[in-house]
Order: structure tokens, then C-alpha cells, then sequence
């Protein structure tokens, strides 16, 4: 009896140091994060199943069917330029150009800012530009060394009494393209109106070309 206690001591012991059972293999897989998300814990490793392995159909499906949406067009995208004037009824038109001059396509579009100013980094002067046919705008792609243009109406500071305008010397325009907060200055020398109660300027959307 003795013997047979010893016998079955000695081959429980050989079986548990050659890891007998389904649970011995599965503790010394070496995939501790794998067990550890098999019984619900959460895992984090770049080796698991959901992190290691390729992109889903579902996917690839969703990123290939995104469109390329181009980004917005900065400053520092465009050239900003004025055109020749036509004077009509005591104002003057002048077109306001953008030019994509990046080497990628950018969006634009709408409403973008003009004020006089006296100095290319001087404070504005007056009344910014008033926002008219605002209908019209719309969502504007230019590809690169394409230009888009907006219609600058500019007032004569002579049509006001000298006491309502207060008037002084500009040195020409600061111009915000659409949903920038940088500007571009154009050089324009004319006369503004110091009081912002006069309005000078009045501008359209930006139009393609």
C-alpha cells in the first residue's frame, strides 16, 4: 500500500511538471494579453488580433469612398491684387482678385474683409467694407495658379460734407480672404473717411475667375 501511494505521488508529480491538462497549455501559451481579454478584461497590446492584424473590408471600403476634401486656402496661399477701376455715379468698381499661388488646391468662397488703412501695417480707417448680393455667394475650389474675384465698390470721400467725413489720407487696402484672420495689403493711396459712421467700401462675393 505503501508503495502504490508512492508510485501515484511520483506520477502526479512527473504529469504537473509536463504541464498535463487543457489548462497547463493555455497558461504557458505566452499570450498572457490574450488571456487576459478571453476573460473580458480589456487589452491594449499591438500584438491582439484587432490591433496586429489588416485593415476590415468595411474598413478600406470607407476610407477609399472619402472624398479628398482640399484644404481652406490661407494667406499665405494667395495673391492679392486689385484691378483696374470704373467710376459710375460717384463711386469706382474695382475687381479684388485671389490667385492661388500654393502648389495645391484650396477652397475659398463668400465674404471675405477690406478696410482702408494708412500704412501697410497701420490700423483700419473708417468703416470696414459692407457685405452686398449675398445671394450670390457660394463655395469656391481653386486649383493651383487658379483666381477668383469680388467686386470692391469704393465711395468718393468728396460725396460727404468734410465735417461728417473727417477726411484723411489712405495709403490703400487690408484685405481678408474668406475665413482667414490673416490679411494682405494692397497699395492704394485715395482718401477715407475717418468717421466710421460713413461707409466707403462695399464688396460682393468672391466669384470663380
Amino acid at each position: 500500500m505503501r508503495r502504490s501511494s508512492s508510485f501515484l505521488a511520483v506520477a502526479l508529480l512527473a504529469c504537473t511538471l509536463a504541464g498535463c491538462g487543457t489548462n497547463g497549455n493555455t497558461r504557458f501559451s505566452g499570450d498572457t494579453k490574450s488571456e487576459r481579454a478571453a476573460e473580458g478584461a480589456p487589452s491594449s497590446s499591438p500584438a491582439s488580433p484587432s490591433s496586429s492584424g489588416p485593415p476590415s473590408a468595411s474598413s478600406s471600403a470607407t476610407s477609399s469612398a472619402s472624398p479628398s476634401v482640399p484644404a481652406g486656402c490661407r494667406a499665405a496661399d494667395l495673391q492679392v491684387s486689385l484691378g483696374p477701376g470704373e467710376g459710375a455715379a460717384g463711386s469706382t468698381y474695382y475687381p479684388l482678385r485671389l490667385k492661388n499661388t500654393s502648389g495645391h488646391p484650396c477652397r475659398t468662397g463668400g465674404f471675405g474683409g477690406v478696410s482702408l488703412v494708412a500704412s501697410a501695417t497701420g490700423q483700419p480707417i473708417g468703416a470696414p467694407a459692407d457685405r452686398t448680393k449675398r445671394g450670390q455667394a457660394k463655395p469656391l475650389v481653386l486649383e493651383s495658379g487658379q483666381r477668383a474675384h469680388a467686386t470692391l465698390q469704393v465711395v468718393n470721400a468728396a460725396n460727404f460734407p468734410t465735417g461728417t467725413c473727417h477726411p484723411m489720407q489712405a495709403k490703400g487696402f487690408r484685405v481678408y480672404p474668406p475665413n482667414e484672420t490673416q490679411s494682405a495689403f494692397v497699395k492704394h493711396p485715395t482718401t477715407a473717411c475717418h468717421n466710421a459712421k460713413v461707409h466707403l467700401l462695399i464688396l460682393t462675393p468672391y466669384q470663380a475667375g
